[in-house]
């Protein structure tokens, strides 16, 4: 089995465990509270549990199709680590946006909260993202696997739907949730592969030299210089990282 159908493999396995709780009546309080995010709530974790939440068969079947039907274009360009970690960000990324603009609504509209739950936004974001580097990738729906359709066409109707949700007051799905994985998808295949995912690297790199040299100690001359993005973090978090009370502040070259 190739890398992408393992790591999807993986993503959809967990997708059916968290589908499989909510079958289970002494799990229900639990799952609602725990896999359901609510803006209301004061419950940040929600914001990526309830990315792998599906209460209802049709829900989780057609988001799983979706998912290993065009999931392995993208895996197969930014590769695991990478996709793993757009897949999360994209779902945390459309429940924020989701979460924002539902309370906004409220405010102004008196529009009823609608919890987050699903892959939607996380899918939305994959196949926006897919649609703006391979216009002419092939996906399948779930409803109808024997018709083919390209990836292109698919999505200017799915966000007009989305949008004519938002505009109607639609509450079977959380269309502000999937505008927004949209948005972000289109983003990072603009920015992310090339900036913001080296950027990130490096900056992990040089944060774990930084901490690693500055609990073993330094080999020149027994000096404390700090580099790289460890530097541009505030004094304290700095000192905290490197187990000092204080750290001291890198000589100009």
């Amino acid at each position: 089995m190739p890398e992408s159908e393992k790591t999807i493999a993986a993503l959809i396995s967990i997708n059916i465990a968290v589908f499989a709780c909510w079958k289970i009546p002494a799990l229900q309080k639990y799952m609602t509270r725990y896999f359901c995010h609510n803006p209301t709530s004061n419950r940040q974790l929600t914001l990526l549990t309830s990315c792998f939440s599906h209460r209802n068969v049709i829900h989780l079947t057609v988001n799983m199709v979706g998912l290993w039907s065009f999931g392995p274009i993208l895996h197969d360009l930014l590769g695991r680590e990478q996709f793993v970690a757009l897949y999360l960000s994209l779902g945390i990324g459309g429940n924020v946006v989701s979460h924002q603009l539902q309370l906004v609504a409220r405010h102004i509209a008196a529009r009823p909260i609608i919890p987050s739950m699903g892959a939607s936004g996380a899918l939305y974001g994959l196949l926006t993202g897919t649609a703006y580097l391979y216009p002419d990738a092939v996906a399948f729906v779930a409803l109808l696997p024997w018709m083919p359709f390209k990836i292109t066409y698919a999505v200017p109707a799915l966000l007009t739907l989305d949008t004519a949700g938002i505009l109607m007051r639609w509450r079977m799905f959380d269309h502000f949730a999937h505008l927004g994985g949209a948005a972000l998808g289109v983003a990072y295949m603009q920015f992310g592969p090339n900036y913001m995912w080296p950027y990130m690297i490096n900056t992990v790199r040089d944060l774990k030299k930084s901490v690693g040299n500055g609990k073993g100690g330094n080999s020149n001359g027994g000096s404390d210089k700090t580099s790289g993005a460890l530097m541009e973090m505030p004094e304290r978090i700095r000192a905290k990282l490197l187990g000092k009370k204080t750290v001291a502040v890198p000589e100009k070259q």
